[in-house]
């Protein structure tokens, strides 16, 4: 049984895809099969006039495409620097306030309790009925 290490693995770009096999593939029919070398080499010469113009509209097309793609990540790219920029603002100001708060709590030393007096704190409340 062979072993399955990495160097066994296939990547993505080993793997042929369906496409690519489909192009290899050529179905037998009747008509290919008793063409002629001549004919079917002149047969696939034939294109239509307008092919330029449609490969040039096809081109420009997937060139729009392309950059409505890239100006989508540039959007996104902006919208995360700024929220980075936003979460690195407030993490900076957090631990300020941490420092300041520790700084205030060292300034006043540790603190006494003082014993409770009888009552509390409160003030005395007479209750008539």
């Amino acid at each position: 049984m062979p072993s399955e290490t990495l160097r066994n693995f296939r990547t993505m770009r080993q793997v042929k895809t369906s496409l690519d096999l489909a192009k290899n593939q050529r179905v037998k029919t009747t008509n290919s099969l008793s063409r002629t070398e001549e004919e079917a080499a002149y047969l696939l010469s034939l294109t239509d006039r307008r092919a330029g113009q449609i490969l040039a509209k096809e081109t420009k097309r997937f060139a729009a495409m392309e950059a409505s793609v890239d100006k989508s990540r540039g959007r996104v790219l902006k919208a995360r620097e700024k929220l980075a920029a936003t979460i690195n603002k407030n993490r900076a100001l957090t631990e300020l306030r941490y420092q300041l708060q520790r700084a205030r709590w060292e300034k006043r030393g540790p603190l006494k309790k003082e014993p409770p007096t009888e009552g509390g704190n409160l003030p005395r409340m007479e209750l008539n009925y």
